[in-house]
């Protein structure tokens, strides 16, 4: 296969999620909702470094953006087969020319 995983298949592990009101939690939720299927948590963090460190030493799975998990190559990733929760990231800013702080976090966003 392509080495796609599904929720199903993630919920039979300890997972590592974030904690409520988090955006990615909602989302996650929403997922396991949207695919009928139950799972527990395990450890509940605040802190994407705490999740990543939880995984590292083989204490669970986590559930988060791609863009995120780029930030550990060292961390297996693997992609949903269908399910997979969607995140949209937006930036709003005043009109006109973005000071050089926006601009900043402009180019690092894009």
């Amino acid at each position: 296969g392509d080495g796609r995983v599904t929720l199903a298949d993630a919920a039979r592990m300890p997972m590592v999620d974030f904690a409520p009101g988090w955006a990615v939690r909602r989302l996650v939720d929403q997922a396991f909702r949207t695919a009928m299927v139950e799972r527990a948590t395990a450890f509940e963090v605040n802190d994407i470094v705490a999740a990543s460190e939880l995984v590292r030493h083989d204490l669970g799975v986590c559930i988060m953006p791609e863009s995120i998990a780029a930030r550990f190559p060292d961390l297996a990733v693997h992609r949903f087969a269908h399910h997979a929760p969607v995140w949209k990231v937006m930036v709003v800013r005043p009109r006109g020319e973005p000071s050089p702080a926006a601009a900043a976090l402009l180019r690092h966003l894009t």
